[in-house]
């Protein structure tokens, strides 16, 4: 039987002030967040999810019942924006978005270790650009190998992203991994389920969970030299860069061609110096390699009115969006 997620459920001022203190004394924290469809149009947070280091302590913070006591959670917001203390997120970019939203407030010290796994690819597990280019033919929203050899400057280091659970799975963490009756609950109903209330034990133990997941990836990272203390630095860069890219480029519908998907935005890993312009897509201002560059009549270079990333989205959605091109 899987051992049972402990957890503090913080619903008033009381449970917020006792976790605030403990969360206050940790060096690292670990973030998570549950709602209704968050990061996207109509989204909603539901729960704040914090843990300590190793995620020895955690606290699920019910963003509904403390909405009327916001003015009294500054000491914990300001742990939050603490950039001494390091935030553990997986893909932060959804809980960055929702938590600025709330509360006005933009984390720091980030350390999104969905990054580290990318770059492990190529520093650990040696992979090459064509192993890299095979990823988006498997899973959802694939894309066929003849596409991709047909348009690899495309994909030329882009990078697919992969899920947490499957992260899990290939560590081989003496872990449980997701609930599958919530992720039934999920598939049936949506992630509207996150903003009724009561809500049902069941779902507080899977948002709690999700701490100690990320909890035992941290670990297992730094033990594998994933994460050092040589590198963590530049990942907490990188991880700021990837945080901000879905703020940049705001909610957008859930099935806007151009919205999320499992793909690494540009300029995240790596920045190229200037010039900088502005992506039609994802409205961020991003180094013209992140762009398709051709030569028209007379040498006259142009550019692609959307970025790299954007129009791999297409491919992966089968959709369509006017590609024009821009003299540089």
């Amino acid at each position: 039987m899987a051992k049972q997620t402990k957890f503090v459920y913080c619903n008033d001022l009381p449970s917020v002030a006792h976790a605030t203190r403990i969360l206050a004394d940790s060096p690292v924290l670990i973030i998570d967040c549950e709602g209704r469809n968050i990061g996207v149009l109509g989204g909603a947070l539901s729960l704040v999810c914090i843990g300590t280091e190793r995620a020895e302590q955690i606290f699920v913070f019910d963003v509904l019942a403390l909405e009327p006591f916001k003015s009294h959670l500054q000491p914990l917001l300001r742990i939050l924006t603490d950039s001494a203390v390091k935030k553990v997120m997986w893909d932060c970019r959804n809980d960055f978005l929702e938590i600025q939203n709330e509360y006005n407030v933009m984390m720091t010290g980030i350390i999104d270790i969905q990054l580290a796994e990318i770059q492990a690819r190529t520093t650990v597990k040696r992979e090459g650009d064509f192993q890299h280019k095979c990823r988006f033919t498997r899973g959802g929203c694939s894309v066929p190998l003849q596409t991709i050899i047909q348009n690899a400057e495309l994909f030329f280091e882009v990078h697919r992203l992969q899920g947490m659970d499957a992260c899990i799975r290939q560590a081989g963490l003496p872990t449980a991994g997701k609930d599958p009756e919530v992720i039934a609950m999920h598939r049936a109903a949506g992630s509207s389920v996150w903003m009724n209330r009561p809500l049902p034990p069941k779902l507080l133990a899977y948002a709690a969970h999700d701490i100690e997941l990320i909890g035992a990836l941290y670990e297992d990272f730094k033990r594998s030299a994933w994460i050092t203390p040589t590198n963590e630095p530049l990942l907490v860069v990188q991880s700021m860069r990837y945080a901000y890219s879905l703020f940049y480029q705001g909610r957008v519908p859930d099935d806007d061609p151009l919205g999320q998907a499992a793909v690494l935005p540009l300029d995240v890993l790596s920045e190229s110096p200037v010039p900088k312009v502005r992506c039609h897509g994802c409205h961020r201002t991003l180094s013209l390699s992140c762009y398709s560059v051709r030569k028209q009549g007379g040498g006259l270079e142009v550019r692609s009115n959307i970025c790299r990333v954007c129009q791999i989205k297409l491919l992966m959605k089968r959709a369509k969006y006017p590609i024009t091109w821009i003299t540089i």
